[in-house]
């Protein structure tokens, strides 16, 4: 007669000889047992998710599967996750990368910056506009604007059909592992602008760091953790859109020591 399968813990099980346990680079690791229950036997237990280990109890039960054997013999293998670095935070793993994305070319620091007294005033922008919509071959000099070299360029340029550019920015991601989900504090600070967080590249002068994202996967006793950073352009991020709450760093580290790849000086980006 078929033994009947249930969930729960391990009972009455004769643990196979090979248990092969792995770690991860992040800390993380897996181990997979397999055992084996007499045919005489009227229960089989399949163990439940999150059941410990029995043997190395910070992993936890993510799956498991049944099988039988010639001769009655039922077979049961489960696999188990969890987090074995006693400090799974000095593991973490990171990624950058310098990105373009395009932006209409008014705002480009040559025809922009500072923002506050930008090279080509909102007045200028009005008049470019009309002369590209009544197809002037120049830009007018009308009072009281007087001679804008840059506000001659910008109108150049749209009329050859330039009406973007490339605009430069970087990404930082940093992901770990943990026991436990995020906290609350962490979650509250995303959109929020933050120190660098380390090992990222410093800013350039007058750019700073925003939390764009926060993401995370629980498998069994394992917490899969990313933080995504996004650098601001020329200017920072508006502290009237982004609470700057003292650019306070999400964690505590201190700005990295990474060579910075050329992002000491101010970098406008391509006209394209």
């Amino acid at each position: 007669m078929d033994a009947s399968i249930r969930i729960g813990n391990l009972t009455g099980a004769i643990y196979q000889a090979a248990r092969p346990v792995r770690m991860s680079p992040d800390g993380s690791g897996d181990a997979t047992l397999t055992y084996k229950c007499a045919s005489e036997s009227s229960v089989i237990t399949l163990p439940a998710y999150l059941t410990p280990h029995p043997f190395i109890p910070q992993l936890k039960c993510y799956e498991a599967s049944l099988d039988r054997e010639n001769g009655g013999v039922y077979v049961i293998t489960a696999t188990f996750k969890g987090v074995l670095a006693p400090n799974p935070g000095a593991l973490a793993q990171y990624d950058f990368s310098r990105t373009t994305s395009e932006a209409p070319i008014e705002t480009h620091p040559l025809f922009s910056f500072p923002f506050d007294n930008p090279p080509v005033t909102t007045r200028e922008m009005a008049l470019i506009e009309k002369s590209l919509a009544a197809s002037l071959p120049f830009l007018p000099i009308i009072v009281p604007f007087a001679a804008n070299p840059k506000a001659d360029l910008l109108f150049a340029k749209k009329r050859r059909g330039i009406d973007s550019y490339l605009k430069i920015g970087s990404v930082f991601k940093k992901t770990y592992i943990s026991e436990t989900i995020p906290t609350t504090a962490l979650m509250s600070k995303v959109g929020q602008i933050v120190s660098a967080p380390s090992p990222a590249p410093n800013p350039p002068s007058g750019q700073d760091y925003l939390l764009s994202g926060v993401s995370w996967n629980k498998q069994a006793g394992v917490v899969r953790i990313t933080e995504e950073y996004m650098l601001s352009g020329i200017g920072g991020w508006d502290p009237d859109l982004y609470d700057a709450d003292g650019k306070a760093s999400v964690d505590g580290l201190t700005t990295g020591g990474l060579d910075t790849g050329g992002l000491t000086g101010v970098n406008f980006g391509p006209l394209v």
